[in-house]
């Protein structure tokens, strides 16, 4: 009998998004699978290589050029695959591409070989701080985007709140489908990043565009953060989850925003208003959400993106 396919996830993003940064985040914290790395290196030196040698179960690294430009590297890819196959049996695999990668590329090549590994999902990292730009300048960037199966940003802490802002509308114009995620510098946040990551799919990744509305049991889900929130990206969220999200209800700590925020879902309208100055230090987001199947981690990840960076 033919053994299962290693689940593989591609992780991709433009030049300095963080993508070897994260990537040493969870090999430093995780120890449920193995895990086999394999690094798109741009050009002869091999820097992310070594930034994450150290740490990867299982490292190979394809320098020289991009997998999805270069038909000598894309070999190279099938080989380090195949090799990497023999010689450890991972759980679970990690493509980073380089920076200026187009996925969709790498994508049709691995459906062409069929059997030893399925791609499980698309990750793109993002920078908060400089995405509106990289987006607007380069093509890559937004190829990266568009094929997402989940967008992960990156530097909240350095970008301005006008800049995250900016860059949730540039990514509601290119990917409107893709959940988007951060993951603050706690260990909180990095125990959840971890399973996010390599166990965001053991099946088969869903068809481009797809992501049907399955209805189901009424679940509740809490929110509680110190740190402010964008007012434009967390109506924004709650009206892309559409007629799944029933109720949302509770104060928003707003940035730049001496008043306290009452966030409001009824129906099919979303409201946020303000009203009376936060008590002295009483600012916090206290909300609950009731939806149809609403998974709370995905709440929870997704309203860290909406978050904004201290004064």
């Amino acid at each position: 009998m033919e053994p299962a396919p290693t689940p593989l996830v591609v992780l991709t993003g433009f030049l300095g998004a963080g993508k070897t940064t994260l990537l040493n985040r969870v090999l430093g914290s995780q120890q449920r699978w193995r895990l086999a790395v394999i690094v798109n290196e741009l050009g002869r030196i091999d820097i992310d290589g070594k930034l994450l040698r150290a740490r990867a179960g299982d490292m190979v690294e394809l320098t020289g050029g991009c997998v999805c430009h270069e038909v000598r590297t894309m070999e190279e890819l099938w080989s380090g695959l195949d090799e990497v196959l023999a010689r450890s049996r991972p759980e679970r695999i990690v493509l980073e591409t380089t920076g200026i990668a187009e996925p969709q590329a790498i994508l049709e090549g691995l459906a062409a070989r069929p059997g030893r590994v399925v791609v499980t999902g698309v990750v793109t990292v993002v920078d908060a701080d400089a995405g509106v730009d990289q987006l607007e300048r380069h093509p890559e960037a937004r190829a990266q985007v568009e094929v997402a199966d989940a967008i992960l940003l990156t530097k909240m802490d350095l970008a301005r709140p006008a800049a995250v802002a900016a860059l949730h509308r540039a990514l509601d114009a290119l990917n409107a489908n893709a959940p988007r995620a951060a993951f603050p510098p706690t260990p909180e946040a990095t125990a959840e990043l971890v399973p996010w990551l390599l166990d965001r799919a053991a099946t088969m990744r869903p068809a481009r565009g797809s992501r049907p509305h399955a209805h189901g049991q009424l679940v509740a889900a809490s929110f509680v953060d110190d740190v402010p929130l964008l007012a434009e990206p967390l109506v924004a969220l709650c009206d892309r989850m559409g007629s799944a999200l029933v109720r949302v209800k509770g104060f928003v700590h707003l940035a730049g925003e001496e008043r306290r925020g009452f966030l409001e879902r009824a129906g099919n309208q979303t409201g946020l208003r303000l009203g009376d100055p936060w008590p002295p230090g009483a600012r916090r987001s206290e909300l609950v959400f009731i939806g149809e199947g609403l998974d709370p981690g995905d709440l929870r990840r997704a309203i860290w993106a909406c978050r904004a960076r201290q004064p």
